[in-house]
């Protein structure tokens, strides 16, 4: 398996911080600290519109497909709920007092949950938005959610270094995931395995049938902010403040690849987001450089 860099997108003028999938599988929608929202075209590797010019830095994104929506999670810690079918915002969402850090839309109970810098989840009904529930987890930031669907429940990751799981039939707490010895950043839920990337640069895997943690191995040299899982292909990607992306075997977490530096025309600074689409299985980076970087997995 080979691996080389298709493209690069430019068209951001400061950080990005939020990248998520679009209506097809080549469209997809970035954000950032310059406050635009972009929907990008992978067919034609370009930028196709300014979806939105949002009030503060954009912190995170979620495209719900039936009923074309976009919700922009912000800074400030309300969320911009977009009509794009009408290309007009329909609600502004705001009970939260930190960063809207994730944004994760439960489908089959037509729920989504933010997650945010002060400390708490908050559910919501769609498509009326209602506030359903909202729970505090730890004290420190919720960087990011994952859901597994097989399991129904939900990961919160927290800065207070633990990951709480929640059952999201009636949204009460069914186990910590504790002992991390660093902040909780990124989750990813990928096969029977719970995989934690955390702020001292470390991967723990928690495996659920058994209800262990195994222990962590080293994966970056700074903090994990975003995990993705192909299911097609069978890798796991990372990406870290450590300005690299990584490929990793999920039978053993072994490193398959690693972009970074000069040669590979990897990113310069923190990567913030990843995103692995279902277009051609391009793998999508994006960071403090500015750029959104367009990965090609050659079989």
């Amino acid at each position: 398996m080979e691996f080389e860099q298709k493209g690069t997108l430019s068209e951001h003028k400061a950080a990005i911080y939020a990248i998520c999938e679009g209506e097809e599988n080549h469209i997809f929608y970035s954000g950032g600290s310059d406050q635009f929202v972009i929907r990008w075209n992978l067919k034609t590797m370009e930028a196709e519109k300014v979806i939105s010019k949002a009030p503060t830095t954009v912190i995170s994104l979620s495209f719900l497909k039936v009923q074309n929506l976009l919700l922009i999670g912000q800074i400030e810690g309300g969320v911009h709920v977009i009509d794009l079918a009408e290309n007009k915002e329909l609600k502004y969402l705001k009970i939260h007092k930190g960063y809207i850090f994730d944004i994760q839309f439960i489908e089959e109970k037509n729920e989504v949950v933010f997650s945010s810098g002060d400390g708490s989840i908050s559910v919501w009904s769609v498509p009326d938005f209602k506030l359903l529930f909202q729970t505090q987890i730890g004290k420190g930031k919720n960087r990011k959610v994952a859901y597994s669907e097989e399991r129904r429940e939900l990961a919160v990751a927290s800065a207070d270094g633990f990951v709480q799981v929640l059952n999201t039939a009636d949204w009460s707490k069914k186990f910590p995931i504790e002992g991390l010895e660093s902040g909780a950043n990124s989750l990813l839920y990928f096969k029977k395995s719970l995989l934690i990337g955390t702020k001292n640069a470390h991967f723990h895997e928690f495996d659920l049938s058994a209800q262990v943690k195994k222990e962590g191995i080293a994966a970056h040299n700074w903090a994990v902010y975003d995990l993705a899982f192909n299911s097609e292909l069978d890798l796991i990607a990372s990406g870290s403040r450590d300005k690299t992306v990584k490929i990793w075997n999920p039978e053993n977490l072994s490193i398959v690849k690693r972009f970074e530096g000069f040669d590979d025309r990897a990113h310069t600074h923190s990567v913030n987001a990843i995103l692995w689409t279902k277009h051609e299985n391009l793998l999508l980076s994006a960071g403090d450089d500015r750029k959104i970087r367009v990965w090609e997995i050659l079989e």
